[in-house]
């Protein structure tokens, strides 16, 4: 009654540790949700950010961070008269998205009545019609800027190979995407390292340098995929956290490829402020990204920050067990939070920590079990031996792998392919030629997944070996003759043959959950389980029962007298 009484509460203790695992908001592959709703109660708010924008009368901003990050409907009604203010005492405001002096002057010269209502926003749309270009040209010639001169000079470049230079009848996109450079460049939106270079691209594009157009050509095209979706102050925005060439064309490429989330996209740019974040995350989460984003917005800067820096996605409870622990949410400690979001090492430590705890208090409920089942007065290894220790180690390792992966069954999954939205030529001859080099196919590389079912395959055989040197202590320590001795450890050669059934056992289970897709490793890591079963047995037989038995057996030849004495055994 003790033992199962002790058994009870380890259990019990066990599974209030793994419960208080459980609640540290940490995980391999991606990011707790109640991290980035700390951060944004923490941090710089959404709706602060909004007004910032909307105090600094940039209404076109303002429209695409109010349609991404969600207001109260009480907070969007302050929002929008707020705008209707602004549109009312700025009529132009609606066209070009808020203060922009040089474009301003542009439309008013354009167009000295007005805009008519229906005028889209887009700069590219106001810049098509040729007597617009040919208005804003003029315009811009008068400035002092070199490298607004630069680039008026290349409107009629040769040697381009997607567009048609200003003089061509179908010219119209390219000039306008050369104009709309040298408007952001004349209002110093670009950084001035940043125009300096788009300066001497467009002059050396001039010169009949092929490199250089064909790099200037890339960036027009950039500009015409971003001002078909903007307006020019929004346009502006973002050529103010652009810090090279480069970023300019990942922009453009986001925007391009998807196109139903021009707002978010260009909300997450401004909460950014870096433009290679946002160009990772998309591309190494291309299907969660909408929604992980979408939430990151909701919650601030800060959070949309944090989300980006960790390349990976919120963490969704799709097995029962972590359906069941997200219930336990309204108990976690705040400060759990704060530790991971400040240093996710730490937190995911604290968690296999008290994971590898709990199957610490699990191994020894199971040893108190299986020392209450066993007969009074029958020998028993001490808790202190080495192998027990091992023993209880192992299972604790066991225990905190397990339970975590069902907590995160994701972590069994590999890591998803680079998103790539550019058109790709594959050829099936090469891969043919490369099977013909290579009669045996490559095993895949290792991974993350392939080295977490090597260690779990690899602790497992170390428990069972444990629990084998358990025994063999046990029937050593029994006060017995050398023949019942080797009796009893012919009775258990099918306990010391257990590793190699369990680890036929996992290869063959792996191979099946690889075929289903449920666990994505390398093969290796399901061959290798049947390899360390082997290893481990071996080791076992020839390192300790063969040296045991000879022992008994020598014992029992040097007591041999007429009788035997398995024959004595048996009479008594």
């Amino acid at each position: 009654m003790a033992a199962l009484l002790k058994t009870i509460s380890l259990l019990l203790i066990a599974a209030i540790i793994a419960a208080g695992a459980a609640l540290v908001p940490v995980h391999i592959r991606s990011v707790d949700q109640a991290v980035i709703e700390w951060l944004g109660l923490n941090g710089q708010s959404a709706g602060s950010k909004v007004w910032e924008v909307l105090n600094a009368a940039q209404v076109g901003p303002a429209q695409h961070l109010i349609a991404a990050t969600e207001q109260q409907e009480s907070t969007l009604i302050e929002m929008s008269q707020r705008t209707d203010q602004l549109l009312n005492d700025q009529p132009n405001y609606r066209i070009t998205g808020g203060p922009a002096p040089v474009f301003e002057s542009f439309l008013r010269n354009a167009h000295p009545d007005g805009m008519p209502p229906e005028t889209p926003n887009a700069v590219l749309s106001m810049l098509l019609p040729r007597s617009e270009r040919a208005l804003l040209s003029k315009e811009l010639e008068q400035s002092s800027n070199a490298n607004v001169a630069a680039l008026l000079a290349t409107r009629n470049l040769r040697g381009l190979v997607q567009l048609h230079p200003a003089d061509h009848a179908a010219g119209a996109p390219y000039d306008a995407g050369v104009l709309t450079l040298a408007l952001l460049v004349e209002g110093d939106y670009f950084d001035p390292a940043l125009s300096q270079q788009l300066g001497v691209l467009a002059s050396e594009a001039t010169r009949g340098n092929l490199s250089a157009i064909s790099a200037y050509e890339r960036f027009a095209v950039a500009t015409l995929s971003l001002g078909r979706r903007l307006d020019f102050r929004s346009l502006a925005s973002l050529g103010e956290i652009t810090s090279s060439l480069d970023d300019w064309a990942q922009m453009a490429e986001l925007f391009r490829t998807r196109p139903s989330s021009i707002s978010q996209l260009y909300s997450v740019l401004r909460f950014s402020r870096e433009v290679a974040p946002v160009y990772n995350y998309v591309a190494a989460q291309p299907e969660t990204a909408s929604a992980d984003l979408a939430l990151a917005l909701r919650n601030g800067p800060d959070a949309t920050r944090h989300l980006l820096a960790s390349v990976q996605p919120v963490f969704q409870a799709k097995s029962l067990l972590a359906q069941t622990i997200e219930r336990l949410t309204p108990y976690r400690p705040i400060w759990l939070n704060e530790l991971s979001a400040a240093t996710k090492p730490l937190a995911l430590l604290l968690k296999f920590g008290l994971l590898a705890l709990a199957g610490l208090f699990f191994a020894l409920a199971m040893g108190a079990a299986w020392r209450g089942s066993m007969p009074k007065g029958a020998a028993t290894v001490s808790r202190h031996n080495p192998a027990v220790l091992a023993r209880d180690a192992f299972i604790s390792m066991v225990v905190a792998l397990t339970l975590w992966t069902l907590v995160e069954p994701d972590v069994l999954k590999s890591e998803g392919e680079t998103f790539d939205s550019a058109p790709r030529i594959e050829f099936a001859v090469a891969d043919t030629l490369q099977s013909l080099k290579s009669p045996v196919k490559a095993m895949q590389d290792l991974n993350q997944v392939t080295l977490l079912v090597l260690a779990l395959f690899f602790i497992v055989q170390l428990v069972i070996y444990c629990f084998c040197l358990i025994k063999l202590r046990e029937i050593a320590k029994q006060s017995l003759s050398a023949n019942l001795k080797l009796r009893l450890l012919e009775n258990e050669d099918q306990l010391f043959d257990f590793g190699l059934y369990v680890g036929l056992g996992g290869t063959v289970l792996s191979l099946i959950l690889v075929a289903v897709g449920i666990v994505e490793a390398s093969l290796m890591a399901a061959y290798a389980s049947t390899l360390f079963g082997i290893i481990f047995v071996a080791l076992l037989k020839v390192l300790h029962l063969r040296p045991y038995r000879r022992k008994l057996i020598l014992e029992a030849g040097a007591n041999t007298g007429p009788q035997s004495t398995l024959m004595k055994d048996i009479e008594l």
